[in-house]
């Protein structure tokens, strides 16, 4: 019992003694050089993820960064199968997670991490002559009333990549650029037509026709990733 209480004694008393020590550091707006974080950056880019505002902090200064950050995209796209036109509005949306690694102390780096990933679009069907084919049928588009689906993308995207630029080192103003891609896996689309409820047939159909769909966008499990930044470094 006492040698535990001698113990903890001489614990508190080191650690005290380590703050003691780093408080002078601490006035000076100097983080010390035990605390895993240093400094902060922030600042905005732009590229085939969205545009978007990220934050950076070194965890080993010229080594290894945290970046955090928010990306968003909206755009347009058409397409088609048998008869029918989609067009489809994708939303680009995500939050990266990822660590920077500088191997050579410099502003080539290695980076690596996770997208939550928002990603999806929404589909409307439109006939090509009045009628829909779907799955070697054809619908007057009374029959099939509103044709629309949507797409979904996993939740949690790894990422890879390299880049060009340290925030935490140089100047307060750093240009920064970054290849990669961001892997999604195969897109999840869901198609549903309003008259589908009260036709057994038509229901089948459409469902066929959800899985050629599928099949044509199973190959898009890639996203890739070219992005341009400006930082701004705090302090």
């Amino acid at each position: 019992m006492r040698k535990n209480l001698y113990r903890n004694f001489f614990i508190s008393a080191a650690l005290a003694c380590g703050f003691l020590s780093s408080a002078p550091a601490f006035a000076m707006g100097v983080p010390p050089a035990w605390l895993p974080f240093h400094g902060l950056a922030a600042g905005l880019g732009v590229g085939t993820e969205g545009v978007g505002i990220q934050g950076t902090t070194a965890i080993i200064p010229r080594t290894l960064n945290l970046n955090v950050g928010f990306d968003y995209l909206h755009l347009s796209h058409s397409f088609h199968t048998s008869n029918v036109n989609y067009n489809a509005g994708v939303n680009l949306q995500g939050e990266p997670i990822t660590v920077s690694w500088f191997p050579f102390q410099g502003s080539f780096n290695l980076t690596a991490g996770v997208f939550i990933n928002q990603n999806g679009f929404n589909v409307t069907g439109t006939p090509t002559s009045g009628t829909y084919t779907l799955n070697g049928t054809t619908y007057t588009a009374q029959q099939v009333g509103t044709l629309s689906g949507k797409t979904h993308f996993n939740g949690a995207a790894p990422y890879v990549g390299i880049g060009w630029g340290d925030p935490m080192d140089g100047g307060r103003l750093t240009f920064t650029a970054n290849v990669g891609a961001i892997y999604e896996g195969a897109p999840n689309v869901s198609l549903n037509a309003t008259g589908a409820a009260s036709n057994p047939q038509l229901a089948s159909d459409v469902q066929a026709e959800q899985n050629s769909l599928n099949n044509k966008v199973s190959g898009y499990q890639w996203w890739p990733v070219m992005g341009v930044g400006l930082m701004y470094r705090f302090g």
